[in-house]
């Protein structure tokens, strides 16, 4: 299990996700069934209850009640390929949680189970090293590492983890020391040292603000707890002491340097100095978190179910996040996130979690856990709580945080020789063998083949659906029909991606017949989505975009407006609408939805470019112009808006426009062909002409060529 942060699966659809989850629910499901097996044949391996028990169960059991009475039940149980979480990954790590706190019940296992973790954050801080050095690709681009995680707020949660195991088992080696001159006689620690310095190297050039300000406010918090409540080892307290006082004289630094050139000039520190509460209203970010307060406003009591944040977000959708990601499924606040998908009683249960543990570490019961431990462990979920507040869960932060709280459960479950002995329940050896163990191998292979196999085969046949083949499209098409067939919780996933392969070979040069097939395969899908899942935009939008590619204008207007009317400020599906308009001669119609869309929110260039251009098709050249002034020279002057006023035989309106490009870009050959073309379409002959000659200048290649359509041109023909 700690090893599922490096599997990368190419072959697989979101290769960062697919490949670990996959392994994660296979490795879970025979780690889980060997367990039952064991708890059956074995009574002190079954499960113990406690405070921290009973509030993962009725966690999860509040979240299967609203998954169950959700916007979209079957993929709040299933999630998709993109997430692969969904109540189907929480009732595995119930399992693990029972497994782990059941079956690793003496300190050594424990201990190494998480080294072996440790090991791992190792090797994947040695790989980030190599990816800032540039000797390793950052799959995400830019400067920030992301490991083998793919996305590096995963890979700055996964280090705050192991900051934190790291320094509790350094604390653990050493506790029982004398003074501070023992701990540094022992060369054990120093590579401890090392280890905390490496993770926190790759925390920091993660530049991920949420975990690096949950790790110094876990610093905090646990230096805090031990400066006051560390009574037998002075020592340690003086050592805490001293973090405490580098932790606020780092942060005091930090605040007065915070408009500095030194920290602007680092990516990291210019991030965090970017923090105020004045930004943060003004964030995207800040904006979801109101659409998701206004879905919970609607369901307040369960929610919409996980997986079914898109609905809400849809329904109360800003027109101000014209220019940010326009499909959002996390809140990007995993308190939101469990708002949104369970309610308050989702919320409250979660949080109740985080109390359960706290107050079982500071409840004085007996157990060995030290101070100091205590405190380390404490500040590891402060930390975590705190960069919840900016970002979402992933199977590895998943994983790592239900065995944390697994490993204080089974410290911390009642064992006491002064307490009542629990009867236990006796099971016959007969009914053990012959029916509870040939059940769960029974259950187990149901689950790896219905949970695991067949998404996994889909994955992987989507990915060679999407491939590129020199013979054509034709066994796309077969790739498609194949990982529909497999009947997965990817087949939403499948299906978009049909459609955008559809759409695609609707203008291309594929024959007739091929367009046809793949565009009642797409059709026929698509029916079964829309019956799926009848309130989602997404969907609606996806086939009506595709159906209007193929020129089938009505019936793809119908899609277009449901969507529209289940998202009705989204800017996006509007400009979609206006498209189809246009192109089927509803000149009038788009430009008062163009207006309509524009006034949504008039800062954006995109919806002023739009409303532009259906002035041109309806005509009305002087808003037209009215709504370019401002954007002339920019990137939103585009081939859309040259398209139109070609479309139009506007000529003289293009020329403008594309003798900048040229000016821009003398050797850009598109650019003079199409300037050339103008100028033929305004019967500008001889400006074509030697527009053409230009081109000859600049490729030779195109002497032969250039000079038949010089020959046409002065012949008084049209090339």
């Amino acid at each position: 299990m700690p090893f599922i942060p490096l599997i990368v699966s190419s072959s697989m659809y979101f290769p960062f996700i697919t490949g670990k989850n996959f392994a994660f629910r296979f490795l879970a499901e025979i780690i889980i069934g060997l367990w039952g097996v064991l708890a059956i044949r074995d009574a002190k391996y079954r499960p113990k209850f406690s405070l921290i028990s009973r509030s993962v169960l009725i966690f999860v059991a509040v979240i299967a009640l609203a998954d169950a009475f959700g916007a979209n039940p079957y993929k709040s149980f299933w999630s998709n390929y993109e997430r692969m979480e969904g109540l189907v990954t929480l009732l595995h790590l119930l399992g693990l949680f029972f497994a782990f706190s059941s079956v690793l019940k003496t300190e050594k296992m424990w201990s190494r189970f998480f080294h072996t973790s440790i090991g791992v954050s190792i090797i994947l801080g040695i790989y980030g090293l190599f990816q800032f050095s540039g000797a390793i690709k950052i799959n995400q681009g830019g400067v920030r590492v992301d490991g083998t995680l793919g996305n590096a707020t995963y890979l700055a949660i996964y280090m705050l983890f192991h900051i934190f195991l790291t320094t509790f088992f350094l604390i653990r080696r050493n506790y029982a020391k004398k003074s501070a001159g023992e701990f540094f006689s022992d060369y054990a620690n120093y590579i401890y040292g090392a280890i905390i310095v490496l993770q926190t190297v790759i925390l920091y050039y993660t530049a991920s603000r949420g975990p690096i300000l949950g790790l110094i406010g876990g610093v905090f918090i646990s230096s805090v707890l031990v400066v006051i409540l560390e009574k037998e080892k002075k020592w340690v307290r003086k050592v805490a002491i001293v973090i405490l006082a580098f932790t606020v004289a780092i942060s005091g630094l930090f605040i007065a340097l915070r408009d500095s050139n030194f920290v602007k000039s680092s990516q990291t520190l210019a991030r965090l100095s970017d923090i105020s509460v004045s930004k943060v209203a003004k964030m995207p970010r800040f904006m979801v978190w109101n659409m998701a307060y206004q879905g919970f406003k609607e369901r307040p009591i369960l929610g919409w179910g996980q997986e079914n944040f898109n609905y809400a977000f849809n329904k109360y959708y800003n027109p101000k996040m014209y220019d940010q990601e326009q499909w959002f499924d996390r809140t990007h606040n995993v308190f939101f996130d469990w708002l949104v998908a369970g309610g308050a009683l989702g919320i409250l249960s979660y949080l109740s979690i985080f109390f359960a543990v706290i107050y079982s570490l500071w409840k004085r019961d007996g157990s060995n856990l030290s101070v100091a431990e205590g405190s380390i462990l404490t500040g590891l979920l402060i930390g975590y709580f705190f960069q919840n507040l900016f970002v979402f869960d992933n199977v590895t932060s998943y994983i790592l945080f239900f065995a944390v709280i697994a490993y204080v459960h089974s410290r911390k479950v009642p064992q006491s020789a002064g307490l009542p002995e629990k009867k236990e329940v006796s099971i016959s050896p007969n009914v053990a063998n012959f029916v509870f163990i040939p059940a769960i191998g029974a259950l187990a292979l149901f689950s790896v083949y219905f949970v695991n196999y067949k998404g996994y085969s889909a994955s992987r046949t989507l990915i060679k659906a999407m491939t590129p083949y020199g013979d054509g499209v034709v066994k796309n098409l077969e790739f498609f029909k194949k990982a529909l067939a497999y009947d997965s919780f990817g087949d939403s996933e499948i299906r978009e991606q049909l459609v955008q392969a559809s759409v695609k070979i609707s203008v291309s040069n594929a024959s007739p017949e091929t367009k046809q097939a793949f565009f009642d395969l797409t059709v026929a899908e698509m029916k079964k989505q829309l019956a799926k899942t009848p309130d989602d935009a997404r969907y609606h939008l996806f086939t009506g975009s595709m159906l209007t590619a193929f020129k089938q204008y009505d019936q793809g207007l119908k899609g277009l407006q449901k969507a529209s009317e289940l998202s009705s400020n989204k800017q996006t599906i509007r400009f979609e609408i206006i498209g189809n308009l246009i192109n089927s001669g509803k000149t009038a119609d788009a430009l008062k939805l163009a207006k309509e869309t524009f006034e949504l929110e008039t800062s954006s260039n995109q919806s002023r470019a739009i409303y532009a251009i259906a002035a041109i098709y309806a005509r009305d050249n002087k808003l037209a112009e009215e709504l370019l002034a401002p954007i002339q020279g920019t990137d939103f002057i585009d081939d859309k808006i040259i398209s139109a006023y070609a479309a139009t035989k506007q000529f003289g309106k293009i020329i403008p426009i594309l003798q900048a490009r040229v000016n821009n870009d003398p050797n850009n050959i598109q650019s003079h062909i199409s300037l050339a073309a103008a100028y033929l379409g305004n019967s500008q002959r001889e400006a074509a002409v030697l527009e053409i000659q230009k081109i000859i200048a600049i490729n030779p290649q195109y002497k032969e060529q250039g000079e038949y359509f010089i020959k046409e041109i002065r012949a008084g023909r049209n090339p």
